[in-house]
C-alpha cells in the first residue's frame, strides 16, 4: 500500500486490495485524517509556513483501478507506482501485470546492489578488524 497526498486529500494506492475491508480501512485511515494535518503544523520550519496549514482533516479515497498482485509482491509493486508516480509516468496494467513480478525484483535487486556495492565496500575498508567477526 502506497499513499500519496495531494492538497488536503490522501489518495491511497492498495494493490492487495482484499487484504483489508473499507470499514477496516476507514477504522485506520481515521488516525491519518487528523495526524498529518497536525503534523504539518508542528514540523513546520517557520511561522510563516505554519499559517499555511490548518488542523482541519484529510479527507481520502482508496483507488481501486490499480493492477492486483500477489501477497510477496507488493513491495516491489509500490516502490514502482512510486517511481511511476514521481517520474509522472502512467500506471499501465499491461506493465504490471503478475508476469513481469519476477523480472521486476530481479532488476530491483541489481539495481539496489550496484548502488551500495561501493558503499560496502568503503565500510569495510575502515573496519577491516572486524570483518571475519562473524565468521566460523
Amino acid at each position: 500500500m502506497w499513499i500519496s497526498i495531494p492538497k488536503r486529500h490522501i489518495v491511497v494506492w492498495d494493490n492487495i486490495c482484499f487484504s483489508i475491508s473499507p470499514e477496516e480501512l476507514n477504522v485506520v485511515m481515521e488516525h491519518f485524517l487528523y495526524m498529518v494535518p497536525y503534523l504539518l503544523v508542528e514540523c513546520a520550519s517557520s511561522d510563516e509556513q505554519r499559517d499555511q496549514y490548518s488542523l482541519e482533516p484529510f479527507t481520502y479515497e482508496r483507488l481501486t483501478n490499480i493492477p492486483q498482485v500477489r501477497a510477496g509482491d507488493c513491495g516491489v509493486y509500490a516502490l514502482k507506482y512510486i517511481e511511476c508516480h514521481a517520474l509522472g509516468m502512467p500506471f499501465s496494467k499491461k506493465d504490471f501485470a503478475k508476469p513481469n513480478g519476477k523480472t521486476m525484483r530481479d532488476k530491483m535487486a541489481v539495481d539496489i546492489f550496484k548502488e551500495l556495492h561501493d558503499a560496502h565496500e568503503f565500510e569495510n575498508k575502515d573496519n577491516d578488524a572486524n570483518l571475519g567477526a562473524y565468521e566460523g
